[in-house]
């Protein structure tokens, strides 16, 4: 019973991931993905060409984490929104950190981007 549970809920994470993914490209004007490609973090740096496309994917793995385990809990910040607050950081600083936070804002909700703001606490020059 408990494994058929646990098998619900990364099904219901694997369609999340479609449905935002789909979601959050279509607001930005980009064809959606036919499927999730993440990179490792420790992978070579992305090139100018494939950046719009990380940022995408980084924003739907940020999404799926505000609906699920959320950017904070009682244990402190998470560490997977942090590593992709210092991805973002590492592509352009400041610049695309906003803009991440400014697509969150508008779709999820003011709670979820403050949430984000405190989790970026101290990365680069993000003070939360």
């Amino acid at each position: 019973m408990e494994s058929a549970a646990r098998m619900a809920a990364l099904i219901g994470v694997v369609v999340a991931l479609f449905v935002l993914g789909g979601f959050f490209a279509a607001l930005r004007g980009r064809r959606p993905r036919s499927e999730p490609t993440y990179m490792p973090l420790r992978s070579a740096p992305a090139s100018p060409v494939d950046e719009d496309t990380r940022t995408d994917q980084l924003l739907d793995e940020l999404a799926v984490i505000a609906r699920t385990r959320g950017f904070l809990s009682m244990k402190g910040r998470d560490p997977r929104t942090r590593e992709i607050g210092a991805e973002l950081d590492r592509m352009n600083g400041m610049q695309k950190m906003r803009d991440v936070h400014r697509v969150v804002a508008a779709e999820l909700g003011g709670v979820r981007a403050r949430e984000l703001e405190v989790a970026w606490d101290g990365i680069g020059d993000w003070r939360g």
